[in-house]
């Protein structure tokens, strides 16, 4: 048991660095697809990771040193099936209690190899909608994964096996992924199926928030420092002024006036829009303001404060920062339009649509033409 504990505890020490890795990939996936990211979404997804992580590290821990495995005698797989049915009756007979009988390590070994798994079955029947069939297709290829791992020694690492392949472990490790399918119901009566969880995160993403916008803003960032890198080659500028310029203006300016969106809000499902009858110059000035004046305004006004009436200086350090504080209220939960939206009359609008409503329209729509179809064919035939 302490040998247990140890793997988990140790799962769950890598999680939170494997949990940082995946953030940047897994936000932009469900910005992309449904426009925002519930929380229990999230939770779900998060705790199915760190049940694989637990579930592999129950495997392959504790780590014996190469040495250490080199000395051991060597394990011959055990390719009979269901032999360990005729351990269980041998345990059974010697046993002296029921306790005594759980003990035994046939017993537990057998148990914690079909626990192991029936978290494996509820993700996929509750979260993946599999079906059973299905559930018990996947739960075997992951028993079949960990097996390999254990007869190659962890894909080679060790000069042999140091944990012995069975095949009756793909067995109960199949059966507990099934137990896990059929006690799904039991387990999650209480949340919300997965397709009310797809439909509130599209509901969601129907409002675009401030940390999807920082989420664009922060891949645009990248894109632009890339493309600052580009133009210092093209031009062999020593003056970072002129490349940064250059990169704004095509970037920032040109780019989203023509097709209203940078990549970054492109990737979250992000569109600028405007009530003006002039959207694109709307857009135009919009971007000018943010990003010449705001955003990069203070690094050019440094390099040419010397140039600069005093009195618009002060103006401009104002407008700053009653920008910057609004942009600070906006991540409390502040609805109002940034000031350069008010200007300019422009808004980020969420390009999401909800599919299910929309195949569910398509659906209606057949019905209604197909009523109609058989209305004209009865009154044709009366």
């Amino acid at each position: 048991m302490e040998v247990y504990l140890e793997s988990i505890k140790s799962a769950f020490l890598i999680f939170p660095l494997l949990a940082f890795l995946i953030t940047l990939p897994y936000l932009l996936l469900q910005y992309h697809k449904y426009g925002s990211v519930p929380l229990i979404r999230s939770s779900i997804v998060y705790t199915f990771i760190l049940y694989l992580l637990t579930a592999y590290f129950l495997v392959i821990l504790p780590l014996p040193n190469k040495e250490e495995v080199l000395t051991m005698p060597t394990k011959i797989p055990q390719l009979f099936p269901l032999s360990f049915l005729g351990d269980f009756i041998e345990t059974l007979k010697e046993a002296s209690s029921v306790l005594s009988f759980l003990k035994s390590p046939i017993v537990y070994t057998t148990l914690f190899n079909i626990a192991i798994t029936i978290p494996f079955g509820i993700y996929l029947r509750y979260y993946f909608k599999k079906k059973w069939y299905t559930t018990i297709i996947y739960t075997l290829i992951l028993s079949l994964f960990f097996e390999v791992t254990q007869l190659t020694g962890l894909y080679g690492i060790y000069p042999k096996a140091y944990r012995l392949f069975d095949v009756d472990d793909l067995i109960v490790n199949t059966l507990g992924g099934f137990i896990g399918y059929i006690i799904t119901p039991i387990i999650t009566v209480f949340l919300p199926n997965r397709d009310e969880i797809d439909k509130m995160s599209y509901k969601r993403g129907e409002v675009v928030s401030i940390y999807r916008r920082l989420l664009a803003f922060l891949i645009d960032l990248f894109v632009f420092a890339t493309l600052i890198f580009i133009v210092i080659v093209i031009i062999n500028s020593h003056n970072l002024i002129i490349p940064l310029v250059i990169s704004i203006i095509i970037y920032y300016i040109i780019l989203p006036t023509i097709t209203c969106h940078t990549f970054g809000k492109y990737l979250v499902k992000i569109k600028l829009d405007s009530e003006n009858k002039y959207k694109r110059l709307s857009i135009f000035i919009r971007q000018i303001i943010l990003y010449f004046l705001i955003i990069f305004g203070p690094f050019l006004v440094i390099n040419y404060s010397n140039k600069i009436n005093g009195l618009v200086m002060l103006f401009y350090i104002l407008f700053l920062i009653y920008a910057y504080f609004e942009i600070f209220l906006k991540f409390f939960g502040r609805k109002k339009p940034l000031i350069y939206e008010r200007l300019t009359k422009t808004e980020n609008i969420s390009t999401v649509n909800y599919i299910k409503e929309v195949n569910e329209t398509s659906q209606d729509t057949k019905s209604v033409v197909q009523c109609n179809k058989e209305e004209v064919e009865d009154e044709s035939r009366n």
